[in-house]
């Protein structure tokens, strides 16, 4: 990063919240700019978080991670949203978001980049908004935060994207994991004690080459604090019928427990073909949550997730499930489908050709093939099946 970006970016930091930008919305906490109090020589939002101390009950951390979910959900939450739409498989998703908040962060140093009453902060917290409000992709403007900064953005985005969260805190640092057992690259696989095993991977946004799933070297050894965001919630999700056809409802029932506050609401949400999401307010059933998905045309690719909003505005989301409706080709164990259609249409052929009278058989010139009485397409399926 060259000197003079440094300087452009961090005179976007020092004077970003003196005009209101109508090309955004109002960001989380409802005041733009934002509003901070000094108290006893430091720094405190209107949440009365301290933004310059990351322990205690009103540190930092993971408090201001909350500022930007739920109820409070703005900008950087709709820019996770949009992922979701966008990217429909779930690996290249996660790598996307990553790819995304590194294109538009750079890492600096608090005291080098945040000034407070003209006076430089040795150490600072960015909500996930405040930062979604300082790059600008029509401008190429830039955020410069530091490692909680970049964490804050990036969990809030993948929240949003329909991953399970959780932040992490090594000594002097904070990153972030997302549950995601299928991707094949990560160095690590970690298991945080939640009843999942490994399968949560390393996020780390604060080079701009780090790759998804990389846990450096330093944090190998597994000694850090974990904070969760979206699997504070534990699911159970069922479905029925678990192979629906096109003329299927399909029923999903979910039971939740939260280990913060009560639930709120339960919704579901469903795409079709990869399509928008559309979203189900589910109905208590007893002990469980139910919605149901109206039948659709075979072939059809259902993918749906359940989440829910506790009573503090926090939202969880479950993992993702799919089905297609249908079940695809019908299939005997052992025995391909194709290959019972080949036998039906041969065995008919000779059977025909059986029922002819010797003499037209026996005619001097006369030869005939089975094989030549059938289709171009089923010929095709003979011959693979030889090889």
């Amino acid at each position: 990063m060259t000197w003079p970006r440094n300087l452009a970016v961090g005179m976007i930091i020092l004077f970003a919240f003196s005009s209101i930008s109508v090309a955004y919305g109002i960001p989380s906490g409802g005041v733009y700019p934002p509003k901070f109090t000094l108290r006893n020589g430091e720094w405190y939002d209107s949440w009365s978080i301290n933004r310059n101390y990351d322990g205690g009950n009103d540190g930092f951390l993971p408090n201001v991670a909350y500022e930007s979910i739920g109820t409070y959900k703005e900008r950087a939450y709709s820019i996770g949203e949009t992922f979701k739409t966008n990217y429909p498989q779930k690996v290249k998703r996660a790598d996307a978001i990553l790819s995304y908040v590194q294109r538009w962060t750079d890492y600096g140093y608090d005291e080098e980049n945040v000034y407070m009453n003209n006076k430089p902060q040795p150490e600072w917290a960015w909500n996930a908004d405040e930062m979604a409000h300082m790059f600008n992709e029509t401008t190429l403007s830039v955020a410069i935060g530091d490692c909680e900064d970049m964490a804050f953005l990036c969990s809030t985005l993948y929240l949003a994207a329909g991953f399970d969260v959780v932040l992490v805190s090594p000594t002097e640092h904070v990153a972030l994991m997302i549950w995601l057992p299928e991707y094949s690259n990560a160095n690590y696989y970690w298991d945080i004690n939640d009843g999942r095993g490994e399968g949560w991977i390393w996020v780390e946004p604060t080079g701009e080459n780090n790759p998804l799933g990389w846990t450096p070297p330093d944090f190998s050894d597994g000694n850090f604090e974990v904070y969760s965001l979206g699997s504070s919630t534990v699911f159970n999700v069922n479905y029925t019928p678990q192979d629906p056809q096109a003329e299927d409802d399909v029923t999903v029932t979910v039971s939740v427990s939260t280990q913060i506050s009560s639930v709120s609401e339960v919704d579901l949400h469903y795409s079709l073909d990869g399509g928008a999401y559309r979203t189900l307010v589910m109905t208590l059933a007893g002990l469980s949550y139910k919605a149901t998905i109206p039948s659709q045309a075979d072939g059809t690719t259902v993918e749906f997730y359940a989440s829910v909003t506790d009573t503090e505005g926090k939202v969880s989301q479950s993992n993702e499930y799919s089905y297609i409706v249908g079940g695809g080709e019908m299939e005997i164990p052992g025995f391909p489908f194709e290959s019972i259609i080949i036998g039906l249409v041969i065995g008919l052929a000779a059977l025909y050709f059986v029922s002819r009278k010797k003499t037209a058989l026996s005619k001097p010139g006369f030869s005939f093939s089975l094989r030549s009485l059938l289709p171009s397409d089923v010929k095709k399926e003979i011959r693979e099946l030889r090889q």
